[in-house]
């Protein structure tokens, strides 16, 4: 996997649909206390600094969803398939995620909920 490596030997990468996704949701107007757009801006250049590689999507990409979109049948897994291609793009093989059922379709993903660690 490619990232950035911790002292356990895992790699962490975000995906940049992720901080794409993100945004949305925390300036939502229906949370209690929303970021301005300005803010959750300044999230994403704190992770842009931070090191962590950012994944983006590849040449690649399309094939990958168009075969990925097979193993789905519902309309709300888009989003969850358009991540998935990304990740196979840039060759991660694991995602930790509290979704873990969104993902078990993806064979090549090792895929974990972090809240659920030892």
């Amino acid at each position: 996997m490619n990232g950035q490596n911790t002292d356990e030997g895992i790699t962490i990468c975000i995906p940049a649909q992720v901080l794409t996704e993100f945004v949305s949701v925390i300036t939502w107007q229906r949370l209690e206390k929303p970021l301005s757009l300005p803010q959750a801006t300044d999230v994403i250049k704190d992770y842009l600094n931070s090191g962590v590689r950012i994944i983006t999507q590849r040449e690649t990409y399309m094939n990958n969803f168009i075969d990925l979109m097979e193993k789905v049948t519902a309309r709300k897994k888009i989003f969850d398939v358009a991540l998935a291609a990304t990740l196979k793009d840039n060759e991660i093989q694991g995602l930790y995620t509290v979704n873990v059922s969104d993902f078990k379709a993806f064979d090549f993903l090792e895929v974990v909920n972090p809240l659920e660690l030892p």
